[in-house]
């Protein structure tokens, strides 16, 4: 019982108008539990997050107004659920970041079974050679009993969740967005084909959250953060994929390969960059990565979990 309190708790503090997760972290680690934020006045608000009286004044009052109530039952009308950090199924990988989400609005399968799951990025302006590829290892990676975990966005990602489907895998999409505004639009089939087919939808945002252009950076910790590792198809320099390779090695501490393009099309260069520098792998073809993962040990591993009992 008082495992459900908390969570009711968690998720008061977490609907309360301006608490983001930055703040509800460093108000539960200053204060001890989600109940007793609850209850803190405003000067011990003031002194946990380090702000004026005005602005605790603010956000005391939205803290004990905040409802809820009406998120619940809209998410309970969509066939979604909530999934918070201190309950059993939340993904063990993404515990292990810096900065886990508290709580995610899931639609579709549980995360229970992410162990061996690898992220596909790319730019959304890709090649017909981008596509290709991103077909290639997906399908690939799939076959092989490997999560596919992808944004959602246009061009690379969504072939990425497209090929996945069409080799019978499991994939991820996690939004930049909340579930009842998923983005883009048009993929709204494609995200009902992954919920079908016993995947996953993920959001750390609110259900009715719209898409904003500030969402997706952080959208992208959690991409990297339920995989072991980020494969960049094709990607400029200056983009979110690279951001989210970059991400997944020096702030989680996982591992990131790229694939090779064409030495004079823009949309390969961050890959070659990440090659050249050291710290993304070379992976010339699917069976390549396969053989990275099997020499590291990631099927053993991943067929122990499953023979463990529950």
């Amino acid at each position: 019982m008082e495992h459900v309190k908390c969570d009711d708790a968690l998720l008061q503090l977490l609907s309360a108008e301006g608490v983001g997760h930055g703040i509800a972290n460093r108000l539960i680690n200053r204060l001890g539990s989600p109940e007793v934020v609850l209850g803190a006045s405003k000067e011990r608000i003031a002194a946990s997050c380090g702000i004026g009286d005005e602005a605790a004044t603010i956000l005391a009052r939205a803290i004990q107004s905040s409802d809820p109530t009406r998120e619940r039952m809209i998410l309970e009308d969509m066939g979604g659920r909530y999934l918070l950090w201190s309950q059993q199924g939340y993904p063990e990988q993404l515990c292990r970041i810096p900065d886990p989400p508290p709580v995610l609005r899931i639609q579709g399968g549980d995360l229970v079974d992410t162990e061996l799951a690898i992220a596909i990025v790319g730019t959304r302006r890709c090649s017909a050679y981008g596509r290709r590829q991103a077909s290639r290892f997906a399908c690939a990676l799939a076959s092989a009993g490997v999560t596919v975990v992808s944004g959602g966005a246009r061009g690379i990602d969504a072939e990425a969740h497209r090929a996945t489907l069409r080799s019978g895998g499991r994939t991820i999409v996690v939004l930049g967005s909340g579930l009842g505004h998923p983005y883009p639009l048009e993929h709204r089939p494609l995200f009902q084909e992954v919920i079908d087919s016993g995947g996953t939808i993920v959001s750390e945002l609110p259900v009715d959250q719209p898409p904003r252009a500030g969402q997706f950076p952080r959208r992208n910790r959690i991409v990297a953060g339920l995989s072991i590792g980020v494969l960049v198809v094709e990607a400029p320099r200056r983009s979110g994929a690279m951001i989210t390779a970059r991400l997944a090695v020096e702030s989680q501490g996982r591992e990131a390969w790229a694939v090779p393009g064409s030495v004079d099309h823009w949309t390969s260069e961050g890959c070659h960059a990440a090659i050249g520098h050291g710290w993304a792998a070379l992976v010339h073809s699917p069976e390549d990565l396969l053989q990275r993962l099997d020499d590291a040990g990631w099927f053993r591993s991943a067929v122990r979990s499953a023979a463990a009992p529950v």
